[in-house]
This record gives structure tokens, C-alpha cells and sequence, in this order.
């Protein structure tokens, strides 16, 4: 007896994980006949050379409009102007000269034509949400980092209604999003017996200090009533931290910083990094200081 199965049923199976990937290509193909040469497909996972050649995810947001990015290799690229006017810059070119170190120039076809846009990786959108003054901006970081990277590093694609549209109207592109899966579910196999590894490390770590008792840079600054980015400023300028080459803000390795901070690997997806926390003796040290720098900068002003 033949074996036969719909676009449609190929797509379901693939989307709810109920398929064993190494029969995958052989399901799908009997699925769907697929030649490249006559079918255009929507890439998922693109070509990593131009912008005209990969595939862009708009992100949209009801508060904070829409966001282009591009997925290039392990590197996902965000549309800087996007971000920027966001989190409510008024000169977003002139933003992202100021705080961005990585931009990078992608030709974009836009309602006005093909434009040089700039886009900007994951660290110089951190960069963009800590000097912004706008009120909701933690609430963007939150929606940004939490949702949809995230969902892009598992899936290696947004799942938005358009996607699904793509895939109803053209049923090749779920070879393309299944081969996506299949890489990205190999991808967390590696990161998670990294993980098992690092364990036992962690949990002797965990074992004396209380990470409840520890909090970060936004967080402490919220609790200490100091404006994030003046907070900011002042442990860089009093050499509390300093800025890796990555953006990471990270303290000093000497005598007099021992004890107020602690420093916190993580992982997520394909992304690493460090996060600098604050523990109660940090804080009240930081406070005490901040609070003397504030008084002797006001002394030459009242003496005038």
C-alpha cells in the first residue's frame, strides 16, 4: 500500500513535534513534491550574504509598533531605526551613533524603495534600552528577549500568523522550517550536556550564597531611588564595573570590591554571557557612597 499524506497533515505533524526527524525528509517528500526550480520558497532559514537574500521577521507589538530583523548564521540582527524609535528616542540615527558599537548596513526593500539600513546585534539593543529614558523600556526588553528571541533561537523563525499563511498557501516551506527544527533541537542537546557539566559547579556555588538576596543593575537601582542610567555612570566613573568588549558591564577584580557583587554565567540557546548582581553588602556600601559623592558635588555649587 502507498504511503500518502497531505501538505496540510505534513504541516501539523511537523508544528506539534509528533514525527520521529529521521524519517522526516522522506515523509516530507512524499508529501510534497518538491523542485526547487519551479517553486519559490519564503526561506527560514536563509542565505547568509545579503539581506536580498535572507528572509526578514517583522515583529509586531501593539505599544511599540513593529521590528525588522534578520537572522545571519548564529547572529540575529535587529533593524536599529526600529528599535530605537521604540524605546522612544527622538533622533534614532543619531541614537544609534551614539550608544551602538556593531552596526552593520543591510540594503532593505522598503515602502520607499531599496534603502541602506542599519541594523544593530542583541548587544547594542541592550546598549539602546538602558540609555533610554522611556518609562516602558524594561517592558519592551521584557517582550523582546523573553518572547521573541528566544522563540527565533528554538525554531529559527518567529511563529507568527504570516508564517502560518506562508505555509498554508505554499506547503514547501515546511521543509525548510522542519530542517530549522531538526538543527535547532540538535543545537539544545549540545548546550544542555554543556549544562550537566557545569552542575555541579553551580550547585556548590548556589550552596552559599543566596541568589534572593542578590539583585541586578536595574533592579538595585529601582531599589536605591537613582535614575538606571546615572546609577550606571557612577559605578563606571567610581570604577565599581567596567565595560567588557562585549557591553557587559562586569566589577573590578580588586581588594576593595570584594564582597559587594557577584558575577553569574548563563546560557540561553546559543547565546552566552555574564550578569553582574548586587548582594546586600554592595548595596549598602554603593548607597552610602553614592549619596556622599551627590553632597560633595553640591558643596561648589552652593558656595557660588
Amino acid at each position: 500500500m502507498a504511503f500518502s499524506l497531505s501538505a496540510e497533515a505534513a504541516a501539523f505533524t511537523v508544528l506539534t513535534g509528533n514525527i520521529n526527524p529521521a524519517c522526516l525528509q522522506s515523509v516530507l517528500t512524499a508529501a510534497i513534491p518538491f523542485q526547487p526550480s519551479k517553486i519559490k520558497v519564503a526561506h527560514l532559514l536563509p542565505e547568509r550574504k545579503s539581506v536580498m537574500d535572507n528572509k526578514i521577521e517583522v515583529f509586531k507589538n501593539e505599544q511599540f509598533g513593529e521590528v525588522r530583523t534578520i537572522l545571519e548564521g548564529e547572529t540575529l540582527l535587529f533593524c536599529g531605526s526600529d528599535i530605537a524609535k521604540a524605546l522612544g528616542y527622538a533622533r534614532p540615527g543619531k541614537a544609534i551613533i551614539d550608544h551602538c558599537k556593531g552596526v552593520l548596513k543591510r540594503d532593505t526593500l522598503t515602502s520607499g524603495g531599496m534603502q541602506s539600513l542599519s541594523y544593530i546585534p542583541e548587544g547594542d539593543v541592550y546598549r539602546l534600552i538602558v540609555h533610554s529614558k522611556l518609562p516602558a523600556a524594561e517592558k519592551f526588553e521584557h517582550w523582546l528577549f523573553d518572547e521573541v528571541v528566544p522563540t527565533i533561537r528554538k525554531t529559527g523563525g518567529y511563529m507568527t500568523d504570516s508564517l502560518l499563511e506562508r505555509i498554508q498557501k505554499e506547503p514547501a516551506v515546511i521543509v525548510e522550517f522542519a530542517q530549522a527544527l531538526i538543527l535547532e533541537k540538535n543545537r539544545v542537546k549540545a548546550l544542555e550536556c554543556e549544562l550537566n557539566t557545569a552542575k555541579p559547579k553551580a550547585d556548590y556555588y548556589d550552596a552559599f550564597i543566596n541568589p534572593d538576596d542578590c539583585t541586578n543593575i536595574r533592579t538595585t537601582a529601582k531599589e536605591l531611588k537613582i535614575p538606571e542610567r546615572k546609577f550606571v555612570q557612577f559605578l563606571l566613573r567610581e570604577k565599581y564595573l567596567f565595560r567588557s568588549p562585549s557591553g557587559q558591564l562586569l566589577p573590578y577584580n580588586k581588594d576593595s570590591n570584594a564582597g559587594l557583587f557577584i558575577v553569574r554565567d548563563f546560557v540561553t540557546y546559543c547565546y552566552t554571557g555574564s550578569q553582574t548582581y548586587f548582594t546586600p553588602k554592595g548595596k549598602e556600601v554603593i548607597r552610602v557612597k553614592f549619596q556622599k559623592k551627590c553632597a560633595e558635588e553640591l558643596l561648589p555649587k552652593m558656595a557660588r
